[in-house]
C-alpha cells in the first residue's frame, strides 16, 4: 500500500487533522529516527498511534524498526538490538496435547528497551547457550503484541527468525554494555528492577533456614558497588548455588535484580529464579569508587568511601554481635572530633582489633569507611573489607590537615 492511501484513510477516520498535519508528523516520526525507515512504514506508525486501523492489506513492515517505535498489532517486523537478559526457558501443554516451549529475552537498541517472547523451535537456542546476554541479534519476521502486563512485547514465532551476531550490524549502533546497566547510586525503589555492574566490597557467609511448608531454602548477602555508590545484594536458594564461591573484589554482572525497600528507608537488590548472574573476572567494568578525604562535618549523609583524618575523642567500647547471618563477630565502638565536629565510628572483625590499644587523643587516618545511619538517626562512620587504619605521627597532623578537599 503506497503513502498516499494511508494517508486518506487517516484522514477520514481523523476529521480532526489536515494532510498538512499528518505529513508533519510522518517527517517528524522519521527525522526522529535519523531516516531509519521509508515513508510508508513512518505513516503506519502515525496510524497505530492516532487509532487507526489501516484496511486493504496485513500492517506489515518491510525494513528494520526502531524498538521505541513498536506498536501492538504490527506484524512481519524486523528488528536489531543487544540481548540484555536470557530467562530459562519453559514447556507447557497445548490444547491439542502437544508440548509447546517458550523462552523470554530482554533486548535493547538505541531508543529502547522490550521482552523478546521465542516460541518452540527457535528456544533451542537459548537452551543450547546459543544465545547469551550481550549478544547482537536481529528479529526477522516478529510481530507486536502486549502482554499480560500490559507492556509491549516482540514475538518471534513459526514464521519468525532470529539472526545472532549479524555481520552487517555496527555495534557502536548499539548500546555498549556498560549503557545498559543501572548506577547503584541512582537506585530508587519505584524503578522495582535494575540490572547492575560492580565490585564485591563485603561477601558474607551463606546461611539456610525453614520456610512454613517446612522445605528449606538457602539465603546470601554481598555488598556491591561501583563508581556511584553500593547496596546490600541478596541472593535466594538455587542462586546462592549459582553464586558459588566469591571473593571481595570479585568483579560481576547482575541482570533483573528485584529492589526492595526496607523499612529504615535502604534499599537491597534481591537476586531470585528471574535475575541472571554473571561473574566478569579479569576486566573491572567500572572505576571503584575512590575514597576521598573529608572533614567531620561534611559526613551528614548515607555513602562513601571517605577517608577521615581526626582525634580519638572517647575510649574505645569493645563487644560481641551476632549478624543477621547467624555470625559472632567483634564490634569497637568510638567517638572522632575533628575542628569541624565529632562523629561516632563502629569497626567490625579485623578492624576492631586494630584499635583494641587505642588511647583517647591519638590522631588516626581511617581511609575507605562508609557513612550509615545509627541509632538516633545521626550519621555514624563504619568500616569496610577495604577499610584501613593508622595513626598519624604528630608531626605529619597539619599536612594532613592541608590535603582535605
Amino acid at each position: 500500500m503506497d503513502l498516499e492511501n494511508i494517508i486518506q484513510q487517516i484522514l477520514r477516520a481523523r476529521r480532526d487533522l489536515s494532510r498538512d498535519d499528518v505529513l508533519k508528523m510522518i517527517y517528524e516520526k522519521k527525522r526522529s529516527a535519523e531516516d531509519y525507515f521509508l515513508d510508508e512504514v513512518a505513516a503506519r506508525i502515525i496510524a497505530s498511534e492516532l487509532g487507526v486501523e489501516i484496511q486493504g492489506e496485513e500492517k506489515t513492515f518491510q525494513g528494520e524498526i526502531a524498538i521505541k517505535d513498536l506498536v501492538s498489532g504490527l506484524n512481519d517486523v524486523t528488528v536489531s538490538g543487544r540481548v540484555v537478559a536470557v530467562y530459562p526457558a519453559q514447556t507447557f501443554s497445548r490444547n491439542d496435547m502437544t508440548e509447546g516451549k517458550v523462552a523470554r529475552l530482554l533486548l535493547a537498541d538505541r531508543t529502547g528497551t522490550l521482552k523478546l517472547v521465542v516460541w518452540d523451535d527457535k528456544v533451542d537456542l537459548v537452551k543450547t547457550g546459543k544465545i547469551q546476554p550481550m549478544q547482537i541479534v536481529r528479529v526477522l519476521h516478529g510481530y507486536a503484541r502486549d502482554g499480560i502486563d500490559g507492556k509491549l512485547e516482540l514475538h518471534v514465532g513459526k514464521r519468525g527468525e532470529l539472526l545472532i551476531s549479524p555481520p552487517d550490524i555496527d555495534e557502536n549502533t548499539l548500546p555498549d554494555v556498560a549503557d545498559l546497566m543501572d548506577k547503584i547510586g541512582q537506585l530508587t525503589p519505584e524503578k522495582r528492577r535494575a540490572s547492575v555492574m560492580g565490585s564485591t566490597s563485603e561477601v558474607f557467609q551463606s546461611t539456610e533456614f525453614t520456610r512454613q511448608d517446612g522445605t528449606k531454602g538457602k539465603v546470601r548477602r554481598l555488598r556491591l558497588r561501583d563508581e556511584t555508590g553500593e547496596i546490600i545484594v541478596v541472593f535466594w536458594n538455587e542462586k546462592v548455588d549459582e553464586l558459588g564461591a566469591i571473593n571481595e573484589g570479585a568483579q560481576m554482572r547482575i541482570t533483573n535484580a528485584r529492589i526492595k525497600a526496607q523499612v529504615d528507608g535502604r534499599i537491597e537488590l534481591h537476586v531470585e529464579n528471574s535475575s541472571q548472574i554473571e561473574k566478569t573476572a579479569g576486566a573491572a567494568q567500572h572505576a571503584v569508587a575512590s575514597s576521598v578525604l573529608r572533614k567531620i562535618a561534611e559526613l551528614k549523609e548515607e555513602g562513601g568511601p571517605f577517608t577521615v583524618e581526626a582525634t580519638v575523642a572517647t575510649v574505645p567500647n569493645f563487644r560481641e554481635v551476632t549478624t543477621t547471618q547467624s555470625e559472632k563477630v567483634s564490634v569497637a565502638s568510638f567517638d572522632l572530633e575533628d575542628d569541624t565536629g565529632k562523629i561516632g565510628v563502629s569497626l567490625w572483625r579485623k578492624h576492631a582489633e586494630v584499635v583494641r590499644h587505642l588511647q583517647m587523643g591519638t590522631r588516626i587516618r581511617i581511609e575507605n569507611a562508609y557513612v550509615k545511619r545509627g541509632f538516633s538517626n545521626l550519621p555514624e562512620l563504619v568500616s569496610r573489607a577495604s577499610t584501613t587504619i593508622e595513626t598519624v605521627p604528630k608531626q605529619n597532623a597539619q599536612a594532613s590537615e592541608n590535603k582535605v578537599e
